[in-house]
């Protein structure tokens, strides 16, 4: 398992590094363009930022499906045992999701660090503050849908070409909506309803179903990758 976690590791170097590098380029741009001193002020670099953490998120999904691909074939075909290497992918999602974490933990709270004035819009990167464990678990929710979407892949091209296409369109339209409750203050408006009891219990049902999901996705890789067959 050891060998194949190294093996693992040696692209997620890669890939973090790109993350890493986007926060660097987000971070810069602001700068440069004039966000911190000025709130009225309005860009891509401030619309990248406040969306940072959903960023992050389709990253990961995007790494996890590599990684049940490409990695993943590679891999098998080195020697190395399905058994050994669905471990090495659990601790390998663990490891993307705890650095994730805490490069979403310094984006949040560098603005105030920094000086930076403080705009509705950023409010999203404190989204997960009040439970500071949801991001890492919604990382590893998302790689873990990203994880079957690449295995579905393998077996079925329009199947895997389907699920991934509706994963990625969902997610760019939770990060727009989001965008807009920050910008519009919708959400306020969405709880005063005779409604607003779903949304206020919203989160905890979101907490729930994810959890389930991880849980019954982590069962079918390892189903799945216990049979699969070196292409």
């Amino acid at each position: 398992m050891v060998k194949s976690f190294r093996f693992l590791l040696s692209y997620s170097w890669v890939n973090l590094g790109a993350v890493f590098g986007f926060a660097a380029v987000v971070i810069v741009g602001c700068y440069i363009t004039g966000v911190p001193g000025n709130p009225n002020v309005g860009n891509l670099f401030e619309t990248y930022y406040a969306m940072f953490p959903t960023m992050i998120l389709l990253c990961l999904f995007l790494y996890a499906f590599a990684m049940c691909t490409n990695n993943l074939n590679l891999g098998l075909s080195m020697g190395a045992r399905r058994r050994d290497f669905f471990w090495a992918i659990q601790g390998n999602m663990a490891f993307y999701a705890v650095v994730c974490w805490g490069l979403q933990l310094f984006m949040s709270a560098f603005p105030a660090l920094a000086n930076w004035e403080i705009r509705d819009k950023w409010a999203l990167l404190d989204l997960f503050d009040g439970r500071v464990w949801v991001f890492p678990l919604v990382c590893m929710v998302l790689m873990v849908l990203g994880c079957l979407s690449g295995l579905v892949l393998v077996k079925s091209k329009i199947l895997g070409t389907i699920l991934v296409t509706i994963s990625i369109f969902v997610m760019i339209f939770v990060s727009v909506f989001m965008i807009l409750s920050a910008d519009t203050g919708v959400m306020n408006y969405l709880v005063e309803t005779e409604w607003g009891w779903l949304w206020t219990t919203l989160p905890r049902i979101m907490i729930a179903v994810l959890s389930a999901g991880a849980v019954g996705g982590e069962f079918l890789i390892w189903k799945v990758v216990q049979r699969y067959v070196v292409r």
